[in-house]
């Protein structure tokens, strides 16, 4: 099975992208339509690989990081919801937005993506939801977010470096581990699409000496999801 293609973007309309390796072999890959910005034309490109075989067709869906393919993947095991639909989800939403959409339960907002009615989006947010809260995925995807390194222009580091310190002293972080998951909780909410400042107060509001950096990310996620 294909678990990533790396190569130079031969043609990208926008939905399908043909991508061609060092070998001379060119894949021709679906990827979510927000990815424009991400993929040019004559530059080499990176994907993460979601590898479908049948009897008919071998079928690729691309993703830029391991956080969407794994949505991707929880979104497809929900019960008549194929890649067709869920890869209309992923290019109607980034991730922070799609998990927020499901969270609160908006259904309105999911049938905005092409192929998804009433129905389909009431079973996709009571599944999902579901799947979110027994895999902990928030947590998940943005302590992996972090890990990995955001594209956003705000990394880990640079939240380090620039991050207002009387804050995190006053998060009651008396230990360093206690202020490196402060830290780190910040950095992975902001991979998210939070703004610093709101990542930086709502981890204030939660925090509790002792938590783990997933639990800060988990409670955070969770008092945001109130606003």
């Amino acid at each position: 099975m294909i678990g990533s293609i790396r190569g130079k973007v031969l043609e990208f309309d926008g939905l399908n992208v043909l991508i061609e390796t060092s070998n001379g072999i060119g894949y021709d890959v679906e990827v979510p339509a927000n990815l424009l910005a991400e993929l040019k034309v004559g530059e080499e490109g990176f994907l993460y690989i979601h590898h479908v075989v049948r009897e008919d067709a071998e079928l690729l869906y691309g993703f830029t990081s391991k956080e969407a393919r794994l949505l991707f993947r929880e979104v497809i095991k929900i019960n008549g919801v194929g890649p067709r639909v869920a890869m209309a989800l992923l290019s109607t939403f980034d991730l922070h937005t799609f998990i927020e959409v499901i969270n609160q339960g908006r259904i309105a907002s999911l049938t905005a993506a092409p192929g998804v009615g009433k129905k389909t989006a009431e079973r996709i947010v009571v599944e999902m939801k579901d799947r979110l809260d027994k895999l902990r995925f928030n947590a998940k995807l943005a302590a992996s977010a972090a890990a990995v390194g955001s594209k956003n222009s705000t990394s880990a580091a640079n939240i380090k470096a620039t991050a207002d310190a009387s804050l995190l002293d006053n998060l009651g972080a008396a230990e360093s581990n206690d202020t490196f998951n402060c830290e780190d909780a910040i950095a992975a909410l902001i991979s998210l699409g939070y703004k610093e400042n709101v990542a930086m107060s709502t981890v204030k509001s939660v925090f509790t000496s002792g938590m783990t950096t997933e639990q800060i990310i988990v409670q955070s996620l969770n008092a945001l999801s109130k606003k």
